[in-house]
């Protein structure tokens, strides 16, 4: 059995029975690298591993499936990974629930995954970063109910202590004091 990435990837590679490497047989490759090891590699690595070993490469299709991979592997701006405000938090939940719907969910997982790691190192100084930290937990147990969950979320007292009704114009949209109804509840309260 292969216990390497460049084994696995020739492993594949002999088991499609080509003679030329197409677009095709990099996906398949790719899903056996992700199924042995948790993670792809690039299109254009793998046909450098099989190069190596004397295959023949479909040169167009490989660079198109390279370059449409290398696109596919920046889902999201520095801007939309700010998580400095609730605002921000919820721009990226709302792109995130749209590339669920476009993008393979394994890849998406990953990207979603490492997030979610920067997130909870941050999660102890950040109120948003602990709450988007939390979301992406959620969503990375069960992307199909998430959306859900989170309109369930934000109707919680905990959440509106935090960050405000959403969405609100007079929402608490940083990680910085109470919004002007939390001040109006307080002085009713004295």
């Amino acid at each position: 059995m292969a216990t390497t990435k460049d084994e696995v990837i020739i492993e594949a590679w002999e088991k499609t029975a080509k003679d030329v490497v197409g677009a095709s047989d990099l996906t398949l490759i790719q899903d056996a690298l992700r199924e042995r090891f948790g993670s792809e590699s690039s299109p254009a690595s793998i046909a450098r591993v099989l190069a190596d070993h004397g295959a023949r490469l479909g040169h167009p299709e490989i660079l198109h499936a390279d370059s449409r991979w290398r696109e596919q592997q920046h889902l999201f701006t520095p801007d939309e990974l700010g998580f400095d405000t609730i605002d921000s938090a919820n721009t990226f939940i709302d792109k995130l629930e749209q590339l669920r719907q476009t993008h393979d969910l394994q890849s998406l997982r990953q990207s979603v995954l490492q997030i979610k790691r920067e997130l909870d190192l941050l999660a102890n100084r950040r109120a948003v970063a602990r709450e988007a930290a939390h979301w992406l937990t959620v969503w990375l147990q069960n992307p199909q109910i998430f959306a859900e969950w989170l309109d369930l979320r934000r109707s919680t007292a905990e959440f509106q202590e935090l960050f405000g009704t959403f969405p609100s114009s007079q929402a608490n949209t940083s990680d910085h004091g109470l919004t002007p109804a939390h001040e109006t509840d307080e002085r009713h309260q004295r």
